[in-house]
């Protein structure tokens, strides 16, 4: 969601309890079933009327590409004419609908997506995960700001932690279709200060049950101080690695794993996040008075689409043609709106307000899913909005649990 005062560099994990809305796990399989909210009941947001908007659903590949999709540009979608830019929702008018499609916690099960229910064990706090069938691969707190990698096995009934446990590793995300996902180390020293050297690694599978290495391919980054994944598009990783001990320079780099090649994107001075195709990232520049400002820049030749210094932009619908994004500063661990803009233009396509947003998720190109409240103690649910309609509707039943125990869990934290 939006950034605290003090802005989060990559290579540290900024992730902690109270953070934890700001989680992501990548589930296996399909993207969501393309349909928007049920019709029916009464709500503070418009629900859509007649059929949804077509969306588009990946295709897994055997064999993945090695260089990232050249696909024409996106041409944006403007919004319906008609309906409000911001619409105010009322969660307790809002109907239920249909189940999330993409992976949530509630408390330390897995649940939504394809697949079905897992259970991570322990007590650690969980910090990322990724699903592949009745396995996952899980980002683990260990001790007060460090972590660690390791693989769930739920193949026996109990669920148990694999052999695999790798330290240091405080980021990891998939590809759009799961087929592949990567991490990345940023070690500490004893004293919490940053240790220099780091490694990325890709892979496209889990071990098996009596393995203790991961299918991987690993890029070490000695004169690195901390590595951050930020997304993997067939065999290539895109990273933000720090250059400096304190965390306060980074860079943009491309590392094709099955060549060995790794590219500078010299153009990103803070890199923050890039899209499920490799086209678009998300560039942090700073602002006046201790804020920071966002740059939407092409990755190919750093161009600059738009810039803004209003919203904190947090991730990308599917095809890439939506960024959703919230205030510049986050106060009491929650959001007063969340936003959608055109990835284009920058244009506000969508605006949810009328309560407290934790963390919000595409769920496919038209959809956000959004955990909610209305202040810490208050009743909350994973809701699911419309871009197009900006009509809304309970992806969950509306129930009284610890705040950060019902967290999306999605493609980026």
């Amino acid at each position: 969601m939006g950034r605290p005062n003090v802005k989060h560099k990559n290579g540290a994990l900024a992730v902690g309890v109270a953070a934890a809305a700001v989680l992501a796990v990548v589930s296996g399989g399909a993207l969501a079933a393309q349909r928007g909210p049920a019709a029916g009941g009464t709500g503070a947001a418009p629900l859509p009327a007649g059929p949804s908007p077509t969306t588009s659903s990946p295709k897994p590949s055997a064999t993945p590409s090695s260089t990232p999709s050249t696909k024409p540009k996106p041409t944006p979608t403007p919004s319906r004419p008609g309906i409000p830019a911001t619409v105010t929702i009322d969660l307790a008018k809002l109907p239920l609908g249909r189940a999330p499609q993409q992976p949530y916690l509630e408390g330390r099960v897995v649940k939504g997506g394809p697949g079905t229910d897992h259970t991570i064990p322990g007590k650690q706090n969980i910090l990322q995960a990724l699903q592949f069938g009745t396995q996952l691969v899980a980002l683990l707190e260990v001790g007060q700001g460090g972590s660690e990698l390791v693989t769930v096995d739920t193949n026996g009934g109990e669920p148990g932690f694999g052999p695999v446990r790798i330290p240091d590793v405080a980021s990891l995300v998939g590809s759009l279709d799961v087929t592949e996902y990567a991490f990345a180390t940023a070690p500490r020293n004893p004293d919490h200060t940053r240790s220099k050297g780091s490694a990325v690694y890709w892979s496209n599978g889990l071990p098996l049950p009596d393995q203790w290495k991961l299918p991987w391919r690993k890029l070490e980054r000695p004169n690195d101080w901390g590595s951050t994944v930020l997304a993997v598009v067939g065999d290539t990783v895109y990273f933000a690695s720090d250059t400096d001990p304190n965390g306060l320079t980074s860079a943009l780099n491309e590392w094709n794993s099955k060549t060995g090649k790794v590219t500078r994107l010299s153009s990103f001075k803070s890199p923050f996040r890039v899209d499920f195709h490799g086209r678009t990232g998300v560039d942090q520049i700073a602002g006046a008075a201790q804020s920071f400002c966002s740059a939407l820049r092409e990755l190919d030749n750093g161009k600059q689409f738009w810039r803004t210094c209003e919203y904190a932009l947090n991730g990308f619908t599917p095809d890439g043609r939506t960024v959703y994004a919230t205030p510049d500063f986050r106060a009491g661990g929650s959001d007063p709106f969340t936003a959608a803009l055109d990835a284009r233009t920058g244009e506000l396509r969508r605006k949810w307000a009328g309560a407290q947003f934790l963390h919000a998720l595409a769920e496919d190109d038209d959809h956000l899913l959004m955990v909610a409240d209305n202040g810490e103690g208050t009743r909350s649910a994973i809701i699911r909005c419309s871009i197009t309609t900006g009509g809304c509707e309970l992806a969950t039943p509306l129930t009284k649990i610890p705040r950060y125990h019902l967290r999306l869990l999605g493609a980026h934290a």
